[in-house]
């Protein structure tokens, strides 16, 4: 009999043993996995002096951004602090170094100089700024570029320009146009391009150039005969590099491979020489000095 108590007694002990090892695991386990994130992220962090993005866990990033279950999001465009992002075929306009969604009223957007280009839900375009205020009226086609008030659009694969406020609207009969300043603008026909008056629409001199980059309202950057000058208001030259390359950079893609990017006051862009190598050059547009 007292055999039978004492083996029912081990038997209750085993069980509440048994019991308290199994309360013991799951209070681990909730105290080890309950709080932690198991979701993909994208990491921003500085390498080399510039942004880049990993999907692997970084010690030191500026922020993250959750990934979803169809993959991490995609960056568009990289812009100072901020980043176009698209997201599950939606885009928006993400500071990196806060963490801060800065704007996600649109499904598209494109940087510009002081500014964005974004398109709505219907497919019209406009220009918003930098606090999110529309600029230009969202309700253009494919708007290109802007500047000063000037809407450069696309319309059956060519360009043209508008600018209600002055009542100019240069039709899109154009293979590309570059917007200079108030009174001047230029546009690629017959793989050329030419310098016309808003006034006229016609050519201001006879002169046909094979590349140009607006750098300001006061200079121009252009290519031809190749050689890289940077021409003022007046259109008077002042040359800072003669390209050695075999290059005429009169096609799309040799224009392309420049790459020219305006930094402040400073103005980079890549020469493919002779020997199909590249340099890169940096020109001081303030001190007009030319690096490389």
């Amino acid at each position: 009999m007292k055999k039978d108590k004492i083996w029912h007694y081990v038997w209750l002990v085993g069980i509440y043993v048994i019991l308290f090892i199994i309360l013991y695991l799951v209070i681990q386990y909730k105290v080890k996995w309950q709080g932690r994130d198991l979701s993909d992220y994208l990491y921003f962090y500085n390498c080399s002096s510039q942004i880049c993005t990993s999907s692997e866990s970084i010690n030191n990033y500026y922020s993250s951004i959750k990934c979803s279950n169809n993959g991490c999001p995609i960056v568009k465009e990289i812009k100072d602090d901020l980043v176009i992002i698209n997201s599950n075929k939606k885009e928006y306009i993400y500071n990196y170094a806060s963490g801060k969604v800065i704007n996600d009223t649109y499904q598209t957007y494109k940087f510009l100089d002081n500014g964005y280009i974004v398109m709505d839900k219907d497919n019209n375009y406009g220009i918003i700024d930098e606090v999110g205020e529309i600029v230009e009226e969202i309700k253009y086609r494919e708007i290109t570029g802007y500047k000063d008030g000037y809407i450069t659009y696309l319309e059956n694969g060519k360009k043209g320009i508008i600018n209600e406020k002055k009542n100019i609207n240069i039709k899109p009969i154009y293979e590309d146009i570059v917007l200079i300043n108030d009174s001047i603008y230029a546009y690629l026909e017959d793989n050329k391009y030419y310098i016309a008056s808003y006034d006229t629409e016609l050519p201001v001199n006879d002169v046909k150039y094979d590349y140009l980059y607006d750098i300001d309202n006061n200079s121009i950057l252009i290519i031809k005969d190749r050689k890289i000058d940077i021409v003022n208001n007046n259109l008077k030259s002042n040359l800072i590099l003669k390209l050695e390359t075999y290059y005429t950079y009169q096609e799309e893609q040799e224009r392309g491979s420049l790459k020219f990017k305006r930094e402040g006051n400073f103005l980079t862009f890549n020469v493919v020489q002779d020997n199909n190598q590249i340099n890169k050059y940096i020109y001081d547009i303030r001190n007009k000095k030319l690096y490389s």
